[in-house]
């Protein structure tokens, strides 16, 4: 693969990495957060034990320690349990929808690592338009687990088929010599990506129709107000009288 390509390549890589950052920010607020209980609550507790067991530095070190685990715990379970009831959905469905985006990240990275068979320009932007609405499909549900569900044939289907045919396609195509019928299957590939790609864009669309609509509805809304509101002009006021 050309040198400067594979550079842009993984420069796009890093760029979609770093889209998701808005939640890797709102795992380290969490982790402040709790930190921030967790520390004054440790320091409070060393000194109440400290002086209660006559100087025993060993001993509060360690009861502060096991308290300070205690509450950063009871923290994270009940930051999660907020969280949780904010989706609206139970805590046994979190977990579940928390192994199926565990699973699909390691799917993604081995769709990622495809990106260095790119040979033509053709086939780059194709695998630019399917690392970008997979990875936002993915940091959406990281967002707000409860829409897993809008997006279940992406997860157990969608996703599945487009990781094989891609390293079937980096594996055809890394071939140094190939005869007509590996330059057919080739072909035949890339025309089902493509075609998956359609598929993954009315998943991403299936996630966001509720918020489309609702962005109508406001649209809407709004433009009825301005015309209320609006005033008459000099053709609207002799046609009013």
């Amino acid at each position: 693969m050309n040198p400067f390509l594979a550079k842009i390549v993984y420069s796009i890589i890093k760029f979609t990495f770093d889209r998701s950052a808005l939640c890797t920010m709102k795992a380290i607020l969490e982790l402040i957060i709790r930190l921030l209980i967790t520390i004054p609550s440790m320091v409070i507790i060393w000194f109440l034990v400290y002086f209660s067991t006559n100087h025993l530095f060993f001993a509060t070190s360690v009861s502060s320690l096991i308290a300070g685990l205690f509450i950063y715990q009871c923290t994270k379970w009940v930051r999660t349990g907020q969280f949780i009831k904010q989706q609206k959905i139970s805590r046994k469905e979190y977990r579940f929808i928390l192994k199926n985006l565990k699973e699909a990240k390691y799917k993604i990275r081995r769709l990622q690592k495809t990106f260095f068979s790119i040979r033509d320009i053709r086939t780059f932007k194709l695998y630019y338009d399917i690392n970008k609405i997979v990875r936002k499909i993915y940091s959406l549900i990281q967002k707000e687990p409860r829409r897993f569900y809008l997006a279940e044939s992406f997860f157990y289907v969608h996703l599945n088929s487009m990781v094989e045919l891609s390293e079937k396609f980096s594996l055809l195509n890394a071939q140094p010599v190939k005869n007509k019928e590996i330059i057919q299957n080739i072909d035949e590939t890339r025309h089902t990506l493509k075609e998956l790609t359609h598929e993954i864009e009315k998943d991403l669309y299936n996630m966001l129709k509720r918020d489309i609509d609702d962005l109508h509805f406001e649209l809407e809304y709004a433009k009825h107000s301005i015309d209320q509101n609006r005033p008459l002009t000099r053709e609207e006021r002799r046609k009013k009288k």
